[in-house]
């Protein structure tokens, strides 16, 4: 009877062991959820849902916020360890100056200047942010569209030439052709087996990141909608100086410089007028660039190299600036010259996808009609077909990309929308 006990509790023992992680394991997996995206999904999802976009938004609230302590500071506070000195040090009123009337201590006005620049600097660095992850975004959805058709055609041409090895093995049997055609048109239908895994793999890694930088779940398969692709042939070439002055106006990047530039001159007069007293307002929220300059605590030897180091910091900015418009140029510049070659070669690659399908479609229709065909010539007009129709893609995919390129350079079409901000973003919540 004990060994019948033993047998059972250690069967229900085991029964549990071997049950609980099967009903652990059930319970960790996740099904995907498949959702379809469109190209202005991206541009809403980046201004609201990415990671990076978000945190910089939070920047911007700080950096508001700290305009608010700044004026703050230039209210009297009070300080009651202070308060309680006095009795037994009288001259220790002199001390409270800082906590009774603030605002006679000139540093705090000049922080309360620098936390409005800084502020505005801030929100131009959130906007160049904000709209280099909208590039990425649909570069990036454009880029998985272009894959998706590449992937399509590569299908379409194992079809094409699975039908072809059909034919090609009947005819070698009855001599029709000879021994080892059909081996090398199998090695070419392996090898586009192995790129249709291989751009499956591309693909699920586009969709995979455009996922992330939309913040969706890791649970989600994203399935891309296509975009029209106009006909470029009809376009004009574009002149880089009618857009030379709209770049560099509507640069966030070179705003932001400017900004900072103003700035310094009220960090200067901090520095200049320390000896009457230092604001305890830290910069760090929107321009710790200027955290670092050492400030005298009163009037002694070391102002006067404060001051120019101050001075220098200015400079730094001005040649920073100067160094962001120039790239701001040149990229535009090289958008311009590969927009226009682009545009010299289009109807050439157009060409060329039609005449290499128009080869593989009749050297297919002589092979149906009996004729003998060279296994090589087979295989050179499958590879040339795909080539020609990727190459013609790819010169669209182009065009597109440089026409919104161009549109972030000059902040036209998705990029002239206001990004958006926390205090939005908080409405928008239930």
């Amino acid at each position: 009877m004990k060994h019948l006990l033993r047998f059972y509790s250690t069967a229900i023992i085991m029964g549990f062991a071997l049950a609980y992680p099967m009903a652990h394991a059930s319970q960790s997996i996740t099904e995907n959820k498949t959702e379809i995206v469109t190209l202005q999904d991206v541009v809403k999802k980046i201004g609201s849902d990415n990671y990076l976009v978000l945190e910089n938004a939070l920047r911007v609230y700080q950096a508001k916020e700290a305009i608010a302590v700044a004026r703050g500071n230039l209210l009297p506070k009070l300080n009651l360890w202070r308060l309680l000195t006095i009795p037994f040090d009288p001259s220790s009123v002199l001390g409270l100056v800082e906590d009774i009337a603030p605002f006679l201590v000139p540093a705090n006005w000049f922080r309360l200047e620098e936390a409005k620049i800084l502020f505005l600097a801030q929100k131009e660095g959130y906007r160049a942010l904000w709209s280099n992850e909208l590039l990425t975004a649909k570069s990036l959805y454009v880029h998985a569209l272009m894959d998706q058709i590449i992937l399509n055609q590569i299908q379409e041409d194992q079809n094409q030439l699975t039908n072809i090895l059909i034919i090609v093995k009947s005819r070698e049997t009855f001599g029709g052709m000879p021994q080892g055609t059909s081996r090398d048109i199998e090695v070419r239908l392996l090898a586009l087996k192995e790129d249709q895994r291989s751009m499956e793999v591309l693909l699920g890694e586009e969709t995979n990141l455009l996922s992330y930088m939309m913040g969706l779940p890791a649970t989600t398969d994203l399935i891309i909608t296509p975009v029209e692709l106009p006909d470029y042939s009809s376009l004009d070439p574009l002149n880089y100086a009618d857009f030379e002055f709209r770049a560099i106006d509507s640069s966030p990047e070179i705003r932001q410089f400017e900004h900072l530039i103003a700035a310094s001159d009220y960090v200067t007069k901090e520095v200049t007028y320390a000896f009457l007293g230092a604001s305890s307002m830290s910069r760090g929220v929107a321009g710790g660039i200027f955290d670092s300059l050492p400030s005298q605590q009163g009037l002694g030897f070391g102002t006067g190299a404060s001051i120019r180091i101050s001075q220098g910091q200015k400079e730094i900015l001005k040649i920073q600036k100067k160094g962001v418009e120039e790239t701001v140029k040149r990229s535009l510049k090289l958008l311009v010259n590969n927009y226009n070659l682009d545009l010299e070669s289009y109807r050439n690659l157009g060409r060329r996808a039609k005449l290499t399908n128009a080869a593989m479609l009749q050297l297919y229709e002589r092979l149906k009609l009996g004729e003998n065909i060279e296994p090589l010539s087979l295989i050179e007009a499958s590879r040339n077909q795909i080539q020609g129709k990727a190459a013609f893609l790819a010169v669209q995919i182009r065009f597109l990309m440089s026409e919104d390129k161009l549109a972030r350079l000059i902040f036209y079409g998705d990029y002239n929308l206001p990004p958006a901000t926390i205090e939005s973003l908080e409405e928008k919540k239930p």
